[in-house]
């Protein structure tokens, strides 16, 4: 079985045979040149494999697009629908969940970070356009961040429960 991908042991990734450190956190691979045990395997069903930048990308693509809708065409549309500070960032969080699900079913393989890091990105454009519609109900920048920092920790379990749904559908 020299050519089995070898499991870190350390991070769970997944690394070439015949590597003598993992590729993602640089553990050395030598120990774990064995096949694992069936519950080994299943101790670390839920760790992720790697890191794609596409799937960041991808993400950060859903999250503005769901965000025009919910902040720029539905405000167009609906006069008492004004999303100004905290409820446009609740909203926000509401829609990184929704798209770190979508993104955690289509992504093959396991990613949890690849949203997170993609709702990361998009706190800044966030907090530009909730910035520029405040006429009323105006936050400081420091409660914008925050706000947007505990969006992007609701992404992760958007993103987890996106994961969980995809391993259910293929049983």
């Amino acid at each position: 079985m020299a050519g089995d991908p070898i499991v870190c042991g350390v991070c769970g990734a997944s690394n070439d045979a015949g590597k003598s450190r993992c590729g993602s956190c640089g553990a050395r691979l030598d120990q774990f040149a064995e096949s694992l045990t069936a519950d080994e395997l299943h101790d670390r069903r839920y760790q992720q494999d790697g890191f794609e930048w596409k799937w960041v990308f991808a993400s950060f693509v859903v999250y503005l697009v769901l965000q025009v809708v919910a902040l720029v065409v539905l405000p167009l549309v609906i006069n008492t629908y004004d999303p100004q500070g905290l409820p446009g960032m609740m909203i926000s969080a509401g829609l990184w969940f929704v798209g770190g699900m979508i993104v955690g079913i289509l992504s093959p393989g396991k990613t949890f970070f690849e949203p997170t890091v993609g709702a990361f990105l998009a706190i800044a454009p966030t907090i530009f356009w909730l910035r520029h519609i405040s006429d009323v109900s105006q936050l400081s920048l420091p409660a914008y961040i925050i706000a947007g920092l505990m969006g992007v920790m609701i992404t992760l379990f958007g993103a987890f429960a996106g994961e969980r749904l995809q391993m259910a559908m293929k049983r």
